[in-house]
């Protein structure tokens, strides 16, 4: 079993242990959800939506396994600036229309310490599959189609 995948099963294992409701990869949960430590350097409540109408969130258990890949590497904190998108809330912060956030496969990250060029360089030697955006301050991942832009 590669690493990765023995993560998603460890991620998902906690979840369930929690209370978490889980459907196939996916944990669904909301503010009021018991937060705990999902990954060695993430809680669960980092990954809930920034909608604060409606925070249910439905987010992958792949996509967690991946950003805590890429910390660990990285070696310093990162932070989430946006997951989970329900399809009204995406078009009110005007997110594409076919957004991965949309399914829960998508997180936009920013380093903790500022390094946004040290994150850029940690993500786009390391980060094989999935999709990668490049922004000025932050970075897209997620585990879509394999591609890469520049926002």
């Amino acid at each position: 079993m590669s690493s990765r995948k023995g993560l998603v099963v460890a991620i998902l294992a906690a979840a369930a242990l929690n209370g978490i409701k889980t459907d196939g990869d996916y944990l669904e949960f909301s503010i009021n959800s018991k937060n705990f430590q999902v990954t060695e350097n993430f809680k669960l409540h980092e990954f809930l939506t920034k909608n604060r109408s409606n925070t249910f969130t439905r987010i992958n258990a792949n996509i967690i396994a991946e950003v805590q890949t890429l910390r660990s590497i990285f070696g310093s904190a990162i932070g989430i600036s946006s997951s989970y998108r329900s399809p009204t809330y995406n078009k009110s912060v005007n997110g594409a229309s076919s957004s991965e956030h949309i399914l829960g496969n998508a997180l936009d990250t920013y380093p903790i310490n500022g390094n946004i060029k040290g994150w850029k360089s940690t993500v786009k030697q390391f980060k094989s599959s999935g999709g990668t955006g490049y922004y000025k301050t932050f970075v897209h991942i997620d585990t879509g189609r394999t591609r890469t832009w520049n926002g």
